[in-house]
Formats: C-alpha cells, sequence, structure tokens
C-alpha cells in the first residue's frame, strides 16, 4: 500500500489510470514496439511546432510592435488565429501519440510534468491575449503596456514549455 504522503489524489490519479490504459491500447503498444512510428509522430509533431511557434512569434512580436507595423495588431492577431489553432491542435495529437508511446516513462518524468505545466499556462496566457486583441480589445489607458507585458510572458512561457520539452530526453 502507498504511504498517504506519496498517494496520488484525484485528478493525479485519474491521469494515471488513464495512462496506463493508453499506454495498453492497440496504438500506444504498436508506437512503443515499432522502429519508425515514433519517429515518423515526432516529425509531424515538430512540423506543427513549426507552423506554431512561427504564429506565436509574429503575433508576440507585432503585439512588441517589433514586426508588421504597417498591419494593426488587431489585425495580426485575427489573421494568424486560425494557424496558432490549427497548430496547437496539430501538436496536441501528435504529442498524445507520442505520450501513448511511452505513457508511464513520460507520466512520471519531471521536466515532462514541467513542460505539460508551462504548455497549459502558456496557452491560457497566449490565446486570451490573442482572442482579446483579434475580437478588437477596447482600447484603453495602459492597454498598451499590459499588451507588451502579455507577449513576453508569452514569450518566456513558450521558450520554458520547449525548454522543458527538450530536457525530456536526459532526465
Amino acid at each position: 500500500m502507498l504511504n498517504a504522503a506519496i498517494r496520488p489524489k484525484g485528478a493525479r490519479i485519474m491521469l494515471l489510470l488513464l495512462s496506463h490504459w493508453l499506454g495498453r491500447t492497440h496504438l500506444g503498444v504498436y508506437i512503443r514496439d515499432s522502429s519508425y512510428a515514433f519517429p515518423a509522430i515526432e516529425i509531424v509533431h515538430l512540423l506543427f511546432l513549426a507552423v506554431f511557434g512561427g504564429a506565436i512569434l509574429l503575433v508576440d512580436l507585432r503585439f512588441l510592435n517589433l514586426g508588421f507595423k504597417t498591419q494593426s495588431v488587431s489585425a495580426v492577431a485575427r489573421e494568424l488565429l486560425p494557424v496558432t489553432v490549427g497548430g496547437v491542435i496539430g501538436m496536441f495529437l501528435s504529442g498524445l501519440l507520442m505520450y501513448a508511446g511511452g505513457t508511464m516513462r513520460y507520466y512520471h518524468n519531471p521536466a515532462f510534468q514541467a513542460k505539460m505545466a508551462f504548455f497549459v499556462i502558456a496557452l491560457i496566457v497566449h490565446f486570451a491575449l490573442q482572442v482579446g486583441v483579434a475580437r478588437g480589445l477596447p482600447e484603453r489607458e495602459g492597454t498598451g503596456r499590459l499588451l507588451k507585458a502579455g507577449a513576453v510572458a508569452s514569450l518566456l512561457l513558450w521558450f520554458s514549455v520547449g525548454f522543458a520539452g527538450r530536457v525530456i530526453g536526459y532526465v
């Protein structure tokens, strides 16, 4: 029996059970045992990352007034919203497939846990800013400074996601 101090609680136990199930599905076993499935999925994941990361960078640079200066902030946010949404969906699905091939390895990896925590926070911060601006967030006193601070926070969070992602293989 697990000690009460280390026993998983609530959402963690659900995630653990889901991870066990996912790792034992035909798809999880195939990805884990195949020589080519994981690398192929990783390539797709990295392609979506390039699309998504590029869109995030362009939007945040416009928020910082460092790019696309001839277009309004709301136009850039609105035009790139489908790209960021498509990129995050593709990354999520390919990432889920990668996770299926090594559920327990990832579940217990502190770098993976950090990456997922940063990912959720970065998604909330970035999409709150991008969707708000794309919908024509009313210009008020200090909105520009707030938008710039949000863009810096977004970039730092996405950098943290990438750094934690790179560290996964070394922990």
